[in-house]
């Protein structure tokens, strides 16, 4: 008799555990366990989009009831944007928002086309782009290619802009022979090659130093990270160019997405990370509206190009490398209204 209710406790603890197992990772009831999942962000806390990374965090842990908790590591503490990236595809890491463009160092060539110099002609234009078919597309593209990165959502990171040092630039002429730091990936080193630059990839968290030591005459950002990081103080002149827009992307490691979470938290997961979105573009656009008055109260030369005609001809290399293959597309953001 002992013998047969041992079993039989035995086989209600294994099954008791299998249940408790399966609540956790499809994201069930009560029973489930508690999960702590990483996010990494390049910027300080401050800056709009690393705002979006604790908005989609907040929203989790709410939809959750506090089961899931995000923890978001800002300003590069865990390592360079390869780096994080890497660790993602490792599993090592949950989250991380990179900046789009990157994915092209890692096979997803879909993403370069919209990391291409003034492919957007406007924030509207760009937002019709990528939350409609085209911009699923390209996202979709992140999984097709086996990066085990799946994309997520885009950040809006506003208009891209050279800053100086020394020499500011006020034509394009003016940026030959530049050192401008870019971040490491191929797209962004051939754009500045073209406006006859010479790039220099350094990591986002080095970028300070380098301006203030003169390892770098200048670098390309935008008016948030500018501000933000107060590369203001080394580089005082900002050229308001406008010569990229590639949103940030936030990427999830494959083996989070489809091993660690199971459908409902996925779901929610997905819908969080859309309003978490809608919130950077707001911070964005809040932001950009002050800091320009904001900066030149701090001494900082603020150049504006209006004619942008020269600067469009120069990089079209660019499009006949990066296009090859995805003229229609293209044409169809060109033609999106």
């Amino acid at each position: 008799m002992k013998r047969i209710i041992l079993v039989t406790l035995c086989c209600v603890f294994a099954f008791s555990g299998m249940v408790f197992a399966g609540g956790a990772s499809e994201g069930g009831g009560g029973a489930a366990q508690k999960m702590n999942l990483r996010y990494g962000e390049l910027n300080p806390a401050e800056h709009p989009i690393t705002k979006g990374g604790y908005e989609f965090a907040r929203l989790v842990s709410e939809g959750t009831q506090g089961r899931i908790s995000i923890e978001i590591f800002p300003s590069s503490q865990l390592g360079n944007e390869r780096e994080q990236m890497q660790s993602a595809q490792q599993g090592a890491l949950d989250f991380f928002r990179a900046n789009s463009g990157a994915m092209l160092d890692f096979g997803v060539k879909e993403m370069a086309i919209i990391a291409l110099p003034f492919i957007f002609n406007s924030r509207d234009h760009m937002w019709k782009v990528l939350n409609g078919p085209i911009g699923q597309k390209i996202m979709d593209a992140s999984t097709e290619r086996g990066t085990r990165m799946i994309s997520l959502a885009f950040f809006d990171d506003g208009a891209r802009h050279i800053f100086t040092t020394k020499k500011p630039v006020r034509k394009l002429g003016d940026v030959k022979g530049m050192k401008l730091r870019v971040p490491q990936n191929e797209i962004f080193m051939e754009m500045i090659s073209a406006l006859g630059g010479s790039p220099t990839p350094i990591s986002y968290g080095e970028l300070y130093s380098s301006l203030q030591t003169g390892v770098v005459d200048g670098a390309e950002n935008t008016i948030a990270g500018y501000a933000s990081n107060a590369f203001y103080e080394p580089a005082p002149y900002i050229t308001l160019d406008r010569h990229m827009s590639p949103p940030g992307l936030v990427i999830a490691s494959q083996i989070t997405w489809e091993q660690r979470l199971g459908d409902a938290d996925r779901q929610l997961m997905t819908k969080a990370i859309k309003q978490a979105s809608d919130k950077v573009t707001k911070e964005t656009v809040a932001f950009e509206d002050t800091a320009i008055d904001d900066l030149k109260k701090k001494n900082v030369t603020v150049i504006e190009i209006s004619d942008v005609a020269d600067w469009q001809k120069a990089v079209l290399p660019l499009y006949t490398k990066y296009g090859v293959g995805f003229e229609g597309v293209i044409k169809d953001i060109q033609n999106t209204k």
